[in-house]
């Protein structure tokens, strides 16, 4: 388990880093289109898209690497008020919702890319940018994100069965 445990967190430091390149790209973009409209009055048909999809990558992308980090938005009013036994009994109880979310969203986003890449779809604007390489990110950032989330139940698990903190 120490290993499966490991090999988790890896991919998910790593995708976390990857990840973050991707504003840039992102952001230069924007930039780009801002002059170009702005300065220039000479708008492109590529960039708002291009930077929705960049976002749209980083943001199902960086789902494990969030949930390593514990950087996701938490009830502190309700969930600082319970002993670290009770925050990560708290953790599984709310991991199996998150699961259920997550695996909704895993089965539906493979048959979501599946018939992207089968019609090579492209979006509906005259720059005619392809969407399945976006569209496939969706089941792999929900694999990636049950993974990372999987590492921390067990995690859990082990705190709230011997009382020691399982660290990475």
């Amino acid at each position: 388990m120490k290993r499966f445990l490991k090999l988790v967190v890896g991919i998910s430091t790593w995708s976390g880093k990857l990840t973050a390149f991707i504003l840039w790209p992102g952001v230069a973009v924007l930039v780009y289109e801002i002059v170009a409209r702005y300065l220039f009055n000479a708008p492109t048909i590529w960039a708002h898209g291009t930077t929705q999809r960049l976002f749209a990558v980083y943001y199902m992308l960086s789902g494990a690497y969030v949930s390593l980090t514990k950087s996701h938005v938490c009830m502190d009013l309700i969930y600082g008020h319970f002993s670290p036994r009770g925050k990560a009994i708290l953790n599984m109880i709310s991991g199996v919702l998150f699961f259920a979310f997550v695996g909704v969203l895993l089965w539906q986003g493979i048959g979501f890319a599946k018939d992207s890449l089968r019609w090579l779809e492209p979006d509906n604007t005259p720059f005619r940018a392809p969407l399945y390489p976006v569209k496939m990110m969706v089941p792999l950032g929900a694999f990636l994100i049950i993974l990372q989330e999987l590492a921390n139940f067990l995690q859990d698990l082990i705190f709230v069965v011997t009382g020691r903190k399982y660290e990475f």
